[in-house]
């Protein structure tokens, strides 16, 4: 059977363990509470569905091409599987606060429109 490289399930599962753990983190400290427990339960609850949803997987296909085909056929399983992924990139922007930091950066449209301007009024004189 095909799988996907070391170096990748590593990343995948040192992403998993730190999921976890931020959920642990912000479950103690009270903070977003019940997305923290769904977080550790989905971080606990993916690596078994999708270890035991990838042993099916016909020869040829790695887990990536299998749950990808499958969730074009409309599998509940995979689709389990890619949501809860979803998830826990919305849970990393949560745990991250992410969202402020965003709203903090300059809105460079305005810088590029101002400098566009200048080089207008520059080529006009």
């Amino acid at each position: 059977m095909e799988t996907l490289p070391t170096w990748l399930w590593i990343a995948y599962y040192i992403f998993i363990f730190l999921t976890l753990i931020s959920g642990i983190v912000n479950w103690a400290r009270q903070v977003y509470s019940p997305l923290a427990a769904i977080t550790i339960i989905f971080s606990l609850l993916v690596p078994l569905v999708g270890f035991i949803y990838y042993i099916g997987r016909p020869d040829g296909l790695n887990e990536y091409e299998y749950v990808s085909a499958q969730f074009q056929k409309r599998d509940l399983w995979s689709l389990f599987i890619i949501l809860t992924h979803f998830y826990f990139i919305v849970w990393w922007f949560l745990f991250l606060n992410i969202w402020n930091w965003l709203k903090k950066v300059p809105p460079y449209t305005e810088m590029l429109i101002g400098k566009i301007k200048s080089w207008k009024k520059k080529e006009q004189v």
